[in-house]
Parts: structure tokens; sequence; C-alpha cells
């Protein structure tokens, strides 16, 4: 790769491609979007699983769209910035190995009794990793915004009220 340019731009290109999620994400985001818009608040249930976790069938449309904002913000941080952040910082490398830390706090970073010591410590490691693309993702999302102060003002004032310190920096 180090005496084909060509090739090692192409592997980056790929790698990044595979890595960065936010084309899906914005995608199903809009989609719900529609759907709640639309008023078909059943469409809406049925793809928000596509975008998190978290039980549709109980929700109201108010849920739903606060799920998708959630979601997106999360998901920002995490499959676009942080990746990107970590693109910069090693490379193929460094996108690579932020995807399998992120991954693996999806699949066992949860709190239950089975992954309770593995769990616990891909949660860190991935609390660790996102540390600087959530910082980030925090200040672009203030200086994207229409109102910069108001931004600062809730991110001062809600940071500190989720458990994940990335959650809301």
């Amino acid at each position: 790769v180090r005496n084909r340019p060509a090739l090692a731009v192409a592997l980056t290109a790929a790698a990044t491609w595979s890595v960065v999620g936010g084309t899906s994400l914005g995608r199903e985001a809009r989609a719900i979007g529609g759907a709640l818009a639309a008023g078909d608040l059943d469409v809406a249930r049925e793809r928000l699983p596509h975008l998190c976790g978290r039980d549709p069938h109980s929700l109201d449309g108010p849920q739903i769209a606060r799920a998708v904002v959630e979601s997106v913000a999360e998901n920002t941080s995490d499959a676009v910035v942080g990746a990107l952040v970590w693109g910069a910082i090693g490379g193929v490398p460094g996108l690579v190995g932020f995807r399998a830390v992120n991954t693996l706090d999806a699949m066992v970073g949860h709190k239950s009794p089975r992954y309770r010591r593995y769990g616990w410590a891909s949660a860190r490691l991935d609390d660790l990793a996102g540390w600087p693309g959530a910082r980030l993702t925090a200040v672009l999302a203030v200086v994207a915004g229409g109102r910069p102060s108001e931004a600062v003002r809730a991110w001062k004032a809600d940071a500190g009220r989720h458990p994940s310190p990335n959650a809301g920096p």
C-alpha cells in the first residue's frame, strides 16, 4: 500500500464508507418523520426499530419523535463524527477500531448479569473512545444551530443528566 497511493486512497475510502453510517441514519429519520407528519403511527412504529432499540408499540407520536431525535443525536456522534475523528487520528485502523469498540458496546455493553464484567469493560472503553467525538459533535451542534447561546445553555444544563458521559456533553 505504501508504494501504491491509489490503493491506499481506495482502501481508506472503502473503510470510511463502510464505517460512517450517516446516510441510512438520515434516511430512516426522514421516513419516520414523514410517517408522523402524515399521521401514520403504524408506519412510524414499524420503522423505529431500524433506528433504535426501543419498543415502539407502547410509544405515541411525540414519544416516537423524541426517540428519533435522541437516536439521531447519539448516532451522529457515534456513527459519523466519532468515526471521522478516529479516522483522522489513526487512519483505517482508527476507523475500524472505533467501529469495533462501538459495536462491542452495543452488543454486550448493557447492564445484565450475563455480561456484567465483560459488558462493563466494553461500555467504559466505548465511553473513552467516544469522548472526543461527542464533544466535537456538541460543538458542531452549537455552531450549526440557529441560536448558539440557547444551545450552550441547554448543553450546560442537560450534560450531566444522563448516565453516559457522552450523551449530553
